[in-house]
């Protein structure tokens, strides 16, 4: 390198940080991750996702002695396709910045990374929750052919909002939600999954059953094993009718719904352009597949 000439790049040890901030996302800000299982064995360069829908038909019966009418199984099989798309954003230092982080011994400034790992779980969270109308995306508790029902207006002055009603008027509702998956042939024991916005989730982990049972709503729900696990998920505040809040129930298994994650976040090479270095930083996703949308609930008005 010549007298005078400056050379500033981001090297492995300044990276180091940034890395550890972009993958150690909290767990409320992935909720998407925490309600749906995850695919990531779609190639990064496919352009679509194709998965098959089967339905059978065909019943056994009776026959006489020596009657050749014997009924046959037959099947159907659709096949769906969803597109792949790409979520970017980047970050940008200055070359100052990166000589003032090494001059001070320090590693360049980690809140820039914590700005990207979030952008990037909120988006991802909002294509699998909500969707995107644009490129015709739509979330899994928005899904054609789930199961939506309205909040019961059994709340004083005939509210359907959780702060209006009892415990017991809470557990019964969640109780008629769960059962209409159960009740579907094979979901008897499936497990499902609870999600609740935030402010709900708050008021079943606090509110006591009655004067006499200091058992909160959570509690209960625990013992009665109706949920295989119950999320916080703040996508779900507006989502419902009328821009309502609602809570869902889905199926906990692939089967049911799963993320299509194809190329998992990742970060390019630096960009020199002075007197900026510009990280991008890209992720590919389907969204949400929902592949059997009746074993999906989304109750709104809560």
């Amino acid at each position: 390198m010549s007298r005078g000439e400056v050379k500033a790049t981001i090297e492995a040890r300044d990276l180091t940080a940034i890395d550890n901030v972009i993958y150690e996302a909290k767990a409320e800000e992935l909720a998407a991750r925490s309600v749906f299982p995850q695919k990531y064995d779609v190639n990064e360069g496919a352009e679509t996702y194709a998965y098959d829908v089967m339905t059978r038909s065909g019943a056994a019966k009776i026959i006489a002695n020596g009657a050749d009418d014997i009924p046959l199984v037959d099947t159907d099989m659709v096949r769906k396709h969803v597109p792949i798309y790409s979520i970017a954003i980047g970050m940008s230092y200055t070359q100052q910045d990166l000589r003032a982080a090494r001059m001070q011994g320090t590693a360049v400034d980690t809140a820039k990374a914590a700005t990207v790992r979030r952008a990037m779980a909120e988006k991802e969270n909002s294509i699998a929750f909500r969707g995107e109308k644009k490129y015709d995306i739509t979330g899994a508790f928005q899904a054609t052919g789930i199961q939506i029902v309205p909040s019961p207006v059994t709340g004083t002055g005939g509210a359907s909002v959780w702060s209006k009603k009892t415990a017991e008027q809470i557990i019964e509702e969640l109780g008629d939600a769960h059962s209409l998956i159960t009740v579907l042939p094979g979901y008897g024991s499936a497990p499902l999954k609870l999600c609740l916005p935030p402010k709900q989730f708050e008021l079943i982990n606090k509110k006591r059953y009655s004067d006499n049972d200091p058992r909160s709503i959570l509690k209960i729900l625990q013992e009665n094993a109706w949920f295989s696990d119950i999320v916080r998920v703040p996508d779900l505040i507006g989502m419902g009718t009328m821009d309502t809040d609602c809570f869902a129930i889905i199926h906990d298994s692939n089967e049911t719904a799963e993320l299509i994650i194809s190329m998992d976040v990742k970060r390019y090479e630096e960009e020199n352009n002075f007197p900026r270095v510009k990280i991008p930083f890209e992720e590919r996703t389907a969204g949400v597949v929902v592949r059997f949308p009746s074993a999906i609930v989304r109750c709104d008005g809560i």
